[in-house]
């Protein structure tokens, strides 16, 4: 686990983060960008950043990228997944919160509009919640 103080520079966390992975011959890196809206413009510029700096570091670079939907959100996800795949080239995608309303029919809809497949949904609050 690798963390910066608050409001340092995410790109240059994911830097770090991936060189050290690449040190260590680590097959996986995961990078939370927790809190992302696709209105928070700043937030969103960040989040370009970031794909584009791994972009450098390796041509391939990043290899999945999903993106969380709560459940909750409904009809909305539809505009929200297509911004995040413009943005970050979201390829995949998690639902959360599945327990707790009945909006989680959405699901159907962007995997179908986008193409993207289902990585895990989110049906409680433990970790053995999540399913693949």
């Amino acid at each position: 686990v690798i963390a910066s103080k608050l409001g340092a520079d995410a790109a240059g966390l994911a830097y770090d983060a991936f060189e050290k992975a690449k040190d260590a011959g680590s097959d996986v890196l995961i990078i939370d960008t927790a809190g992302r809206l696709q209105n928070k413009a700043e937030l969103m510029a960040e989040l370009e950043k970031i794909v584009r700096v791994l972009g450098k570091l390796d041509p391939e670079a990043p290899h999945t990228v999903l993106q969380t939907v709560d459940a909750t959100t409904g009809q909305n996800a539809l505009s929200q997944v297509e911004i995040f795949r413009n943005v970050a080239g979201v390829n995949g995608l998690v639902m959360t919160k599945l327990d707790g309303t009945a909006r989680g029919g959405i699901l159907v809809a962007i995997a179908a509009r986008h193409r993207l497949p289902v990585y895990f949904i989110g049906v409680g609050e433990q970790v053995d919640d999540l399913e693949p």
